[in-house]
């Protein structure tokens, strides 16, 4: 028994000496360290506030005031010797204290930088015949630049010129399995509000019954289908905030198959049924909200561009989004997240596949396959320490879900978003200048791109 507990243990200890020297942002050292650099950022902005550093000599000042708090981080080992650099590169390309902007940079579509220009004396940001460049006057980092704007200053994870509303609509339509049955679907529709519209109510992540804004209006569409005994609401975070960038999300419950049913929505005979009846549902609640839009005096009238509909789903609902963009010509683009068994049919639009490294409830290389057969222009995006739950709002514990030693939920949350919207950008609405996004990946994702 001691030589067993002895084998257990320099086992352990090897491990750790082996992450230890692992470079930074590499190995098993790499979620441990995307962290702990996180959390130097954090303790840096609330010892060393930006905006608190002017006038002469404040440049000089908020660099002693940013390397003191890195000297600590590594002498109090919350971070590697190893990510001192790292470190230093962020320091060195913020804004602060000076009189300098951060300028996002994109030479030839596919090489992504960041500069800090001075604000007057003709140093400003400025487009050359070999490069772009945008004034990112939100960011005060060139390391967020471009992480998460990939140069273009666009960063996903901010709300966008809305406010999110979010409304339940109720829909009736005969199941497919027996036409004499009633599916009530109680739809949550999520929209563009006005701005300032309010309060915020949490299950939904919108204003509820807030009225529709108008002025962006015809809104691009986006379907969203719910995991196997989950709720329309499972993606609040990502439903909300697409409504605030000025997209309509379409979220119909599958009754019969939502977690308010539960144990009898994992029943194999519901399995079966749902495969019919879920694709219907989909269509049906965008047959509706059309014919609101289509009306001359509905709530949403004139609000949702046909001509640009795209097709999403988690799990369950990931294989409904594939089955979906077969049945259905107006699917311009489909998502699916972490999908079940996507055998067929292939994705004929343009896709962003996205599935956790680790999942353990799904076939990820039936996924995988999926994506070899799909037809460009495809996206695979694997994200790492991370699995089946990455997409939804429940975190069941297990192997997919157990922070610290995966992603937690606001991490991959983030992660998720990095990629969702400016793929609806590039190939729902035709905005090249999201081509970017998908020129570089990021620590914790690996991207197969085919344009």
């Amino acid at each position: 028994m001691r030589s067993i507990l002895w084998t257990v243990l320099c086992g352990l200890l090897l491990a750790g000496a082996a992450a230890a020297q692992d470079a930074c942002l590499t190995g098993a050292s790499q979620l441990p360290d995307q962290r702990a650099l996180a959390a130097l950022r954090q303790a840096t902005e609330a010892t060393c506030p930006c905006d608190s550093f002017a006038g002469q000599g404040a440049r000089r000042a908020y660099k002693r005031c940013a390397a003191d708090v890195l000297k600590a981080a590594v002498a109090g080992s919350q971070l590697r010797t190893q990510c001192r650099r790292q470190a230093k590169a962020v320091n060195r390309g913020a804004v602060c204290g000076s009189d300098r902007t951060a300028c996002g940079r994109v030479r030839s579509g596919d090489r992504v930088s960041c500069r800090l220009a001075r604000t007057s004396g003709g140093g400003m940001c400025g487009d050359r015949p070999s490069y772009s460049e945008s004034e990112c006057v939100e960011d005060t980092h060139c390391a967020d630049v471009v992480d998460w704007t990939a140069g273009t200053c666009a960063d996903p994870r901010r709300p966008g010129p809305f406010a999110a509303g979010a409304r339940t609509i109720q829909m009736i339509k005969p199941s497919v399995v027996d036409p004499q049955v009633d599916r009530v679907l109680n739809t949550i529709v999520w929209y563009p509000a006005p701005i300032g519209s309010g309060p915020i109510d949490g299950t939904f992540g919108a204003v509820l019954n807030a009225p529709v804004e108008s002025s962006g209006a015809p809104y691009p569409v986006l379907l969203f289908s719910h995991g196997s005994c989950g709720f329309p609401t499972q993606a609040r975070y990502l439903t909300a905030l697409l409504a605030s960038q000025g997209f309509v999300v379409i979220a119909p419950p599958h009754p019969g198959n939502t977690i308010s049913e539960f144990p009898a929505c994992a029943a194999p005979a519901t399995q079966v049924a749902s495969v019919q009846e879920r694709p219907q549902d989909m269509i049906f609640a965008l047959d509706f909200m059309l014919d609101q839009s289509a009306q001359p005096a509905t709530d949403f009238t004139a609000a949702l561009d046909p001509d640009k509909v795209g097709m999403s789903g988690h799990s369950f609902g990931g294989l409904i989004t594939f089955l979906v963009a077969a049945q259905d010509p107006r699917i311009k683009v489909a998502m699916p997240f972490a999908a079940a068994a996507p055998v067929s049919p292939v994705l004929a639009v343009p896709s962003l596949i996205m599935l956790g490294q680790i999942d353990s409830v799904v076939n990820n290389t039936a996924i995988r396959n999926a994506f070899q057969a799909a037809s460009a222009p495809k996206y695979l995006v694997e994200l790492e320490h991370t699995g089946h739950y990455a997409w939804s709002i429940a975190c069941f514990a297990s192997a997919d879900c157990a922070p610290p030693a995966t992603l937690t939920q606001p991490e991959a949350h983030a992660a998720v978003i990095r990629w969702v919207l400016p793929f609806l950008r590039l190939h729902l609405e035709g905005d090249e200048s999201y081509a970017p996004f998908f020129a570089r990946t990021l620590p914790g994702a690996v991207l197969t791109a085919v344009p």
